[in-house]
């Protein structure tokens, strides 16, 4: 058993309240290099071969500050009468009061926003990583050793209609030493750059997470393409199986293959809007024209109210399932992968748009089915899925998982690249799916 004296040692963490000793103190500003990088809401330094900093606040997030801390300031001295209100005189006794907690809560808000800094200093010479946070003046620091910590985490948090993806980077520990959350970026390019600093200053692996199939970076590989390390294998890549029955058509060319995964197609749901719409109309529509009978409503009253009904739930409608039957003849995804680049091109109802990628901007290459998802929803409904053992049959999932996987579409073939990710072939077959991605796979590589 670890007494608690070793426990400390080999994580050696620690809480700081300022005013005691700080064994990492900021760099002076002289010795700061002019390759700051600025991310969303957060900028990194590289200010020496060993030391690199990360500055988190300030930005956008001051301008929206200033709002609430100017907001609290005026309700704050309006309940204290220093500003006078028309109508104090008839204001309840409790009116002062609310004014001056709702301006102090206002101001707080806001001098958080303006005012707070966090600071993360990792320095390999020393061996030590400092988290310390600002408010005015130093407030409060976490200490914790380089040496706890095993690799570098890039994982994916997965946003919803109001909120974007977001791209963590941890530090993962030992047995002992917990996870360290250094940034939850919005630009997977972003956070990844930031990420292959970490990895090269902590001279660790670099976990990349933020798809089904988890991979693994060793030192020599952080800058590196996925067509460079594919080459400097020794095995080359698997040759891919043909399902028995694909959407997609797929042509090998000089030099890669081309892929052209159709559209959707005419489904009879894209009725159902323009369906919906017709029937508000005739059900509600001569109500309304007997109530303006009745009522006598002026003309040019009748005409607007009838003109706006018919252009949301007539013209709108209409325009939109037009939409939907022209991109379900015309729309496509083609794809060209060679060794030199993979070029996407995507044709909608009215617009096409090509996006085309350097073999050497790609930085890996995954695939999500819907099986990964059903085992992804196994693994948080329950505990962890222990491997079977001999002679047993794996854990069945239950029907009502099964029903709710397959409403969620695959994501198909992720493409990741230094700036950012993009996918292609959403919601094919998992077979159909996983060939594509070693087609593709494999002509980048050039084998």
């Amino acid at each position: 058993m670890l007494s608690r004296k070793s426990i400390t040692e080999k994580c050696a963490f620690s809480v700081i309240l300022e005013g005691g000793d700080d064994p990492v103190p900021f760099q002076d500003s002289k010795r700061m290099s002019s390759s700051l990088r600025k991310t969303s809401g957060m900028a990194f330094e590289r200010i020496s071969g060993d030391c690199l900093e990360i500055r988190e606040g300030g930005g956008c997030l001051t301008l929206f500050g200033l709002l609430f801390f100017a907001a609290g300031i005026f309700l704050t001295l309006a309940g204290l009468g220093l500003i006078p209100l028309e109508n104090a005189q008839s204001m309840d006794w409790w009116g002062k009061p609310l004014l001056i907690a709702m301006g102090l809560a206002f101001a707080s808000v806001g001098g958080c926003l303006v005012f707070s800094r966090t600071r993360i200093t990792l320095d390999a010479a020393r061996g030590t990583l400092t988290r310390r946070w600002w408010l005015i003046m130093p407030i409060k620091s976490e200490n914790f050793r380089l040496e706890s910590f095993r690799s570098v985490e890039l994982g994916l948090s997965s946003g919803d209609s109001d909120s974007p993806d977001t791209y963590p980077i941890v530090l993962k520990g030992d047995a002992i030493c917990p996870d360290v959350q250094l940034k939850n970026g919005s630009s997977y390019g972003e956070s990844r750059q930031l990420a292959v600093h970490l990895a090269e200053l902590l001279r660790v692996p670099l976990e990349e997470a933020t798809s089904d199939h988890k991979t693994v970076l060793e030192s020599g590989e952080l800058r590196q393409s996925l067509a460079e390390r594919i080459q400097g294998r020794m095995s080359g890549t698997e040759e891919p199986t043909r399902p028995v029955s694909l959407r997609s058509r797929v042509e090998m060319i000089p030099g890669g293959v081309l892929i052209r995964i159709p559209g959707d197609g005419f489904k009879w749901t894209l009725l159902l809007p323009v369906a919906i719409s017709v029937g508000v109309l005739l059900y509600f529509g001569p109500g309304f024209l007997e109530f303006f009978d009745r009522t006598r409503t002026p003309v040019p009253v009748q005409m607007f109210f009838l003109g706006f009904a018919l252009i949301l739930f007539g013209l709108i409608p209409l325009f939109r399932f037009i939409s939907n039957i022209v991109n379900a003849l015309r729309s496509y995804t083609e794809i060209i992968a060679t060794s030199q680049e993979l070029r996407l091109t995507q044709q909608g109802a009215w617009k096409k748009s090509v996006t085309t990628l350097p073999a050497g901007e790609i930085v890996d290459l995954d695939y999500s089915t819907a099986s990964g998802l059903l085992e992804k929803a196994m693994d948080s409904a329950g505990s962890p899925p222990r491997r079977p053992h001999l002679g047993t049959q794996p854990p069945v999932p239950p029907r009502w998982l099964k029903a709710l996987v397959r409403l969620n579409r695959s994501t198909g073939v992720i493409v990741k690249h230094r700036t950012g990710r993009l996918a292609f072939g959403a919601g094919l077959p998992d077979e159909e799916v996983t060939y594509l991605y070693a087609e593709v796979k494999r002509a980048l590589s050039g084998k």
